[in-house]
């Protein structure tokens, strides 16, 4: 029989934060708009009405899933794994969107599902079977608290509430700054060529006057000027 100090211990919050994988609740779900299986959904439907009138719809998945967190060594044992359920509607999920555009197959496929007419814009969010998550919450456990009895058991086990999930992605820094450094210094390398071509021309164009001037015949002197013909003598004999 549990003791009242291990039931105060088990039902004070626990707050948590860690890293685990996406496993199936009841049994795995399927998308709506990608019919990919998923553990959860959300779609975000903007549909069109007119040119300046839409209506959004933002539509989920309601069925639990677990976290698996391994411990250490027994993390290569799947069965040894400690199993956090997750309800959706007690969660804050965040995960990369994927884009279904008008006249895609996944919108078509959201107005299918949906009953929704008209070009609908989709954006797509799932958690698959095995992805990386990271969780913080407040591990609620009241199968512990009350000492698990057969007829007083949730049969639910350890619970996240009050959670906060992110799905973890790859970030792109160490691909795209090699590339904007690169680029960067192309557009600078191009600038610097520009100006010193500019600087050339506009040295060249000052100083062909002046070389013209001094290669220039004398009876091309801007001062030259012609006398008049002088008339003939005539000679006396």
């Amino acid at each position: 029989m549990a003791s009242p100090d291990a039931d105060a211990r088990a039902l004070a919050p626990a707050p948590v934060s860690f890293a685990a994988l996406a496993s199936a609740g009841a049994g795995l779900l399927r998308s709506p708009v990608s019919d990919q299986a998923c553990v959860y959904w959300r779609v975000r439907i903007t549909q069109r009405l007119t040119d300046r009138s839409q209506l959004v719809h933002e539509i989920a998945s309601e069925e639990a899933f677990e976290l698996r967190w391994g411990r250490g060594d027994r993390a290569h044992d799947p069965n040894l794994d400690v199993r956090v359920r997750l309800a959706p509607e007690a969660a804050r999920i965040h995960a990369p969107p994927v884009l279904h555009r008008e006249g895609t197959p996944g919108a078509e496929a959201a107005a299918r599902a949906f009953g929704l007419p008209g070009p609908l814009l989709v954006e797509e969010v799932l958690i698959r079977v095995g992805e990386a998550l990271s969780a913080e919450g407040v591990i609620s456990d009241l199968d512990a608290a009350v000492g698990a009895a057969p007829f007083r058991g949730t049969s639910r086990g350890p619970e996240l509430v009050d959670a906060i999930v992110t799905v973890e992605t790859k970030s792109l820094a160490p691909v795209l700054l090699p590339w904007a450094l690169g680029t960067a210094a192309a557009i600078m390398s191009a600038m610097g060529l520009a100006t010193y071509a500019a600087f050339r021309a506009n040295l060249l164009s000052r100083a062909v006057p002046a070389a013209v001037s001094t290669r220039l015949p004398r009876f091309f002197s801007p001062h030259a000027q012609l006398q008049p013909p002088e008339l003939p003598h005539p000679r006396m004999p």
